[in-house]
């Protein structure tokens, strides 16, 4: 059992970014290393890789300055390149687009078990489903395991904004999984669609998420998902203190909003509302279509008294192992492709709390942290 390494930045985005560079410059290397091996193994080499990542430096840039300004400084403590920075803040948007391709294909079995692909399961908690009836969000992070050990808590300090606590990897200056001083708190789903690419180069799906952490009131919350069309599809789990729980699903022309059935609401990695096109993660990882409904059914029987011990016997579930909730690495995967539960929250929006799993929560206890 591991804790999980952590930082406290303060100052301005140049100042955070720099800050983060200089700690983290050794898995920084590292994560690059990682996604170019694994965009490698989907058929996109290592130039068209760069390509991509300057074209997407400029739109970031384009999108949100500050953003921008935060990877410099990423870039200037690491001693890596602007471009290798947002090659890894746009990494989502390359991934996703190689997973879709590949759905689109069709595969035989043993193509399938080649493409390791993630598996987030995802749940929000009202406070009339809780305990001490306060609003949680709760996430296994299931992605690549080389990844794993290069990820950090950051924990950042604002006076222009509100400062957040978040889970985020090296050389990624948006964190994916958080909650802010507001107690506007985030988790959220890898999705793909058949209409994913129609609006090339639009604000990234981790630049989104930063925004998320930077609204003060929940009404504010969701415009960064869905004031502009977006590249690639994604499902977010917003919640904010005082009860309120939304799930949207995004593709790049559509938007659903998903509700809280007695007090929860679940999700995993295909689409639960039309009018995105054709869903097609399923299709090459189909256990997403039990893992929502197993988080569901784990939850349901306590609700009304729902605490975090609850949460997590849900979060350390192997039905289906090993693609399960709490998913361990596949030994039968390509290296280069193998995925694991790299990291799990449970975020209680009330104390403005997110508590960490370095890695599958059955083997790593949850840690603290606050704002």
């Amino acid at each position: 059992m591991t804790g999980i390494a952590h930082l406290t930045t303060e100052g301005d985005a140049h100042a955070c970014g720099l800050a983060h560079g200089r700690r983290f410059a050794r898995e920084i290397a590292d994560n690059v290393a990682t996604y170019l091996r694994r965009f490698a193994a989907s058929g996109l080499d290592r130039d068209e890789a760069f390509a991509e990542a300057a074209r997407w430096r400029k739109a970031i840039a384009a999108h949100n300055g500050a953003y921008a300004e935060e990877m410099r400084g990423i870039a200037d403590g690491s001693g890596q390149s602007e471009d290798t920075i947002a090659l890894l803040n746009a990494r989502y948007e390359l991934a996703f687009t190689l997973f879709g391709q590949e759905a689109k294909q069709g595969q035989t079995k043993e193509e399938l078990l080649e493409l390791g692909l993630d598996g987030c399961t995802t749940f929000g908690l009202l406070p009339e489903a809780t305990a001490d009836r306060h609003t949680w969000l709760g996430q296994n992070w299931d992605w690549l395991e080389g990844v794993h050990g290069r990820t950090f808590v950051l924990r950042t300090r604002r006076k222009g904004a509100p400062s957040f606590v978040c889970l985020t990897e090296a050389g990624i200056a948006g964190g994916k999984m958080g909650i802010n001083e507001c107690g506007i708190g985030l988790v959220e789903n890898g999705l793909a669609s058949s209409h994913d690419g129609r609006n090339p180069y639009q604000k990234p799906f981790h630049v989104r998420c930063r925004e998320v952490l930077d609204a003060e009131r929940f009404e504010e919350a969701s415009r960064p998902v869905t004031e502009t069309a977006r590249t690639c599809s994604a499902n977010f789990v917003i919640g904010a203190a005082g009860g309120h729980v939304v799930d949207i699903e995004s593709s790049p022309d559509h938007v659903s909003r998903l509700h809280a059935q007695d007090g929860i609401i679940t999700h995993s990695n295909h689409f639960l509302a039309t009018g995105h096109g054709e869903s097609l993660l399923e299709k090459i990882s189909p256990n997403t279509l039990y893992r929502a409904d197993r988080m569901r059914a784990l939850l349901y029987p306590h609700r009304g008294a729902l605490a975090f011990a609850y949460m997590r016997a849900a979060a350390m579930d192997h039905f289906g192992e090993p693609y399960a909730i709490c998913r361990h690495p596949d030994p039968r995967q390509p290296s280069e492709k193998r995925t694991m539960t790299v990291g799990a929250v449970l975020i209680d929006l009330e104390a403005r709390t997110m508590h960490v799993a370095n890695g599958p929560p059955c083997m790593n206890d949850y840690v603290a942290f606050g704002i």
